[in-house]
């Protein structure tokens, strides 16, 4: 039972531990006939299909954040997560744009876009970014920032990577601002009454309000209705907000004064055991209580949607507008996000639901929430997309990097040898492993995502 992507039988893993050893790794890969599939944080098992022709390049090593409080810059490494980078920005009063999971890793996150629970008022993670450390297909290590090279940076912010193997990010970081947040839940049998009034609350809700509806079936039998509610203000403040929803009776309401680390060690999505589920998604425009009815219609058990989960997302608010010299994403075009999970190998149930709720968007999704091997012209601009897939073949004309969501469907064959392994040279400066021989990063979790989580 695969669950995750360091499982899968790849030609050859590499640990590298400086950029110049990467670029070595990718100058071997390339010698060898291989692609290179990047493992970061190890959250999720991307579409990357069959990686016998592929090289992981484990980035756990780059696990390094420096923090420099005057600036608020955050240089992270492209193997920290989130848990680690909020840890260490905490003591100096800052934090950063992070999103629904601890363990998803920084870097895949903002450059597929990063939404959480202060983006109705700050925007699109990806927008953060100041600058990157990277290493190009060609070998070469370079620092992106607007001046050195603006076509690249601009496709580093929000993009979905594909463009090389970034080494480190320069995060503007912002101060830690006070925050309240939690979890009013119910029985999912009392969906019917609650969604809509959300739905409806929803629409006039300030701007710093951001929310999400969970309707869940657990393994054990249990169906509960969640809304998560988060705002950067005291909690005396935002219970005034939610009183339309705490006037329903939860059976439990946790809104209460936290902090970005403490929020997201109680509320961070979980990692779970197994193979991946199957998951569809796409982006809405409106919820008319025609919309509503269905979404509530297809989460309940026996419905024939399959559906462990139906998360509808409000957006909106500074997702909506892009800033001045935003990158590749620089915001959502959807008021809402519709994410449905099924049990692995149940497909058609949620791809079934997401059809027929697609009615009310334009077939539009948010980077990160793609989890179908293909191209990304549902994520983007028309324009953007011709943009990316202009610099990624000026980048990349050898399609060296294997990315789980290619502007293009490009793999090129890889020569085997008759073992069935790629021919690698064992040169003395051949990267390797680990010096101690240390397995790849990783770990079981939660959903194939890429950049994971949101």
């Amino acid at each position: 039972m695969i669950a995750n992507i360091s499982d899968l039988p790849a030609a050859a893993t590499f640990t590298p531990e400086t950029p110049d050893q990467v670029a070595l790794a990718l100058c071997q890969a390339r010698m060898a006939g291989l692609q290179v599939v990047i493992v970061a944080s190890g959250h999720g098992l991307p579409p990357i299909g069959d990686l016998s022709g592929s090289m992981l390049l484990d980035m756990s090593r780059f696990d390094g954040v420096d923090i420099d409080p005057d600036t608020a810059i955050a240089r992270v490494g492209g193997g920290v997560d989130w848990r680690r980078l909020l840890s260490a920005a905490a003591p100096y009063g800052l934090t950063g744009p992070f999103g629904s999971s601890a363990t998803v890793g920084v870097t895949g996150f903002m450059m597929g876009g990063g939404i959480g629970p202060f983006s109705r008022c700050l925007g699109l993670a990806a927008n953060s970014i100041r600058a990157a450390e990277i290493v190009t297909p060609d070998g070469i290590v370079r620092r992106v920032d607007a001046d050195s090279d603006p076509d690249l940076f601009w496709a580093l912010r929000g993009g979905g990577g594909g463009f090389g193997v970034v080494t480190t990010l320069e995060i503007q970081l912002t101060r830690m601002p006070e925050m309240s947040g939690g979890l009013m839940i119910w029985p999912l049998d009392r969906a019917g009454e609650v969604v809509p009034v959300w739905a409806e609350w929803a629409r006039s809700v300030p701007e710093d309000v951001t929310s999400s509806v969970r309707m869940v079936n657990l393994p054990d039998g249990t169906s509960l209705l969640m809304v998560l509610v988060t705002a950067p203000r005291k909690a005396v403040s935002l219970r005034n907000d939610v009183e339309p929803l705490d006037a329903l009776g939860p059976i439990q309401n946790t809104i209460g004064d936290t902090d970005p680390v403490s929020f997201m060690d109680a509320y961070s999505d979980p990692d779970e055991d197994g193979p991946p589920p199957a998951i569809e998604h796409v982006l809405l425009d409106l919820l008319t209580p025609e919309a509503v009815e269905q979404a509530v219609e297809f989460a309940q058990p026996g419905s024939g949607s399959d559906a462990m989960m139906v998360e509808l997302r409000h957006l909106g608010g500074a997702l909506a507008r892009p800033p001045r010299g935003c990158g590749a994403q620089g915001h959502v075009d959807g008021e809402f996000s519709l994410f449905v999970v099924g049990m692995p190998g149940a497909a058609s149930g949620p791809a079934h639901a997401v059809d027929v709720l697609s009615d009310y968007g334009r077939g539009r999704t948010y980077f990160n929430f793609v989890t179908k091997r293909g191209d990304r012209r549902s994520a983007f601009t028309s324009e953007a997309h011709e943009r990316l897939a202009q610099l990624y073949e000026a980048v990349d004309p050898d399609g060296l990097m294997n990315h789980p969501q290619p502007l293009y469907d490009r793999l090129r064959p890889a020569p085997m040898e008759s073992g069935g392994s790629a021919a690698i040279d064992t040169a003395e400066n051949q990267p390797v492993s680990s010096s101690d021989n240390r397995p790849p990063a990783g770990g079981h979790h939660r959903r194939p995502s890429v950049g994971a989580g949101s």
